[in-house]
């Protein structure tokens, strides 16, 4: 059952978080790529004697690179981690007018359905049930 479960979350890992993996992979793809065909360009620009085009070739690389690299960086911070950071973020704000109920269900449609087990009412068996109707019919 265990392996069922790291494959279910590995699977709700990607699924969620597609967007920025596909950036992740974009960004590497282009940052060797960039490298590659500054460097076919150089061996072409020396062959041809146009030396004077290789400072603006290498801004041109350097500005894509870090381009990609601000790329790389956004997509690993948003991978995964929205959550934590908003609930952190929640926790230093001051409490308002808020049960401890909701501070646990927040946007999750995970724990909002978790926390109906929460309630007593709902785990009390139907004997239970029964006698506490029992004994409110009896005092009125």
């Amino acid at each position: 059952m265990y392996h069922y479960l790291k494959w279910a979350a590995l699977s709700l890992f990607f699924r969620r978080n597609l967007r920025y993996l596909l950036l992740i992979l974009i960004s590497l793809i282009g940052i060797y790529g960039a490298d590659a065909v500054y460097r076919d360009l150089v061996d072409y620009f020396v062959a041809t004697g146009r030396n004077e085009s290789l400072l603006t070739l290498l801004i041109l690389k350097w500005a894509f690179v870090i381009a990609l690299v601000a790329l790389l960086l956004f997509s690993i911070m948003r991978l995964g981690f929205g959550r934590e950071l908003k609930s952190a973020s929640a926790k230093k704000r001051p409490k308002s007018k808020q049960t401890p109920k909701d501070s646990f269900t927040g946007d999750d449609p995970v724990m909002q359905r978790l926390e109906r087990f929460r309630d007593k009412k709902r785990l009390k068996r139907k004997s239970e049930l029964l006698m506490e109707r029992l004994e409110r019919e009896k005092r009125s």
